[in-house]
């Protein structure tokens, strides 16, 4: 069985916001909301234990939780004076039985069952595995507002979450360090020190942790190339999420205009694809004119267009028009 430990006790100091930063609203919705989103759908996860603060428990019940619908939801359990103690915490309202435990910061809603699936493998030839990015940039080492060493950046990688673990390495893990007074800011440095080697598993640029304003128009902009992804993704399927229709076995498949044809060849027939358009539009157009019949041929009449003398009249006007044609003109000849 496989539990998930979401971490979401702090209180956001560094964002600046009125809302703790777990709960602050992106596009309606609290981040929260986006990271659980993921868990929730996802098959590699059984259930969910989320740790937020003690104040904020019933209202994480009923406005995020009962609002959304999430079914996965186990328990909701609050957290303790440093992150360390909140993850401990949330590890033990994990359920009997749990094998597996994947542990996530509330604050990177930009997971995705990619990382999950990738951190869980890795987990497997160790017990433990993290997932992290190869640092970019140069790092320096500073004391006193003066650099004292540069770090070789190629053996450098930025740690993330989520973390993956066999249920009896982490929980080891946490029992020593709180019986050692150990403290660490992510869950690997404590089975690091419990001796237990952990495995890294590639994660992404993209999965960023909202701690500062600045992180709030970056998690936006991803969002928004998420929301088009799926959309770009239920066209190429057919529109609505189908799969397209596949040609049957032997069947010829039709020609693209132009294809297998010589440029003056395409140039010819679509010139005279142009010509017979033109006149069936003027054909469509003429019969669509014809008074009370318009509807059944193209635009339909406005009313009084074709209707402006009455069908006696018009009548009697082709009549004269053909008299004019045929015995009045012979009648000018004769004089």
């Amino acid at each position: 069985m496989v539990g998930a430990v979401i971490v979401g006790a702090g209180e956001g100091k560094r964002m600046g916001a009125s809302a703790r930063k777990q709960f602050v609203k992106i596009a309606g919705r609290p981040i929260i909301a986006y990271t659980l989103d993921v868990f929730e759908k996802t098959q590699l996860v059984d259930y969910v234990v989320i740790v937020v603060p003690k104040d904020a428990i019933d209202w994480v019940k009923e406005e995020i939780v009962g609002q959304y619908g999430y079914k996965k939801v186990h328990s909701i359990v609050y957290g303790g004076e440093s992150r360390q103690e909140s993850v401990y915490y949330g590890l033990k309202a994990l359920k009997p039985g749990t094998t597996t435990v994947i542990v996530h910061d509330a604050v990177r809603p930009l997971i995705s069952e990619t990382l999950i699936h990738r951190v869980m493998d890795a987990a497997q030839l160790t017990g433990a595995a993290i997932t992290a990015v190869p640092a970019k940039e140069t790092i320096k080492r500073v004391e006193s507002g003066e650099i004292v060493g540069t770090l070789d950046r190629h053996v450098l990688w930025l740690s993330q979450t989520p973390q993956c673990f066999r249920h009896d390495v982490i929980m080891n893990a946490h029992a020593r360090a709180a019986s050692q007074k150990i403290e660490a800011t992510d869950d690997a440095a404590l089975v690091e020190a419990a001796g237990v080697k952990v495995a890294v598993a590639v994660g992404s640029y993209s999965n960023l942790k909202m701690t500062s304003p600045e992180d709030l128009p970056m998690f936006e902009y991803f969002l928004g190339q998420e929301v088009r992804s799926r959309i770009d993704s239920a066209v190429d399927q057919g529109g609505r999420g189908r799969p397209p229709r596949r040609r049957r076995r032997g069947a010829r498949r039709r020609r693209q205009p132009g294809e297998g044809q010589s440029q003056s060849q395409a140039q010819g027939k679509e010139g005279g694809r142009r010509r017979r358009t033109r006149v069936f539009g003027r054909k469509r157009t003429d019969r669509g004119n014809r008074g009370d019949r318009g509807d059944r041929g193209g635009e339909r009449a406005e009313p009084g267009r074709g209707q402006d003398r009455p069908r006696e009249q018009r009548g009697d006007s082709r009549r004269e028009h053909r008299h004019e044609q045929s015995g009045g003109g012979q009648r000018s000849q004769a004089g």
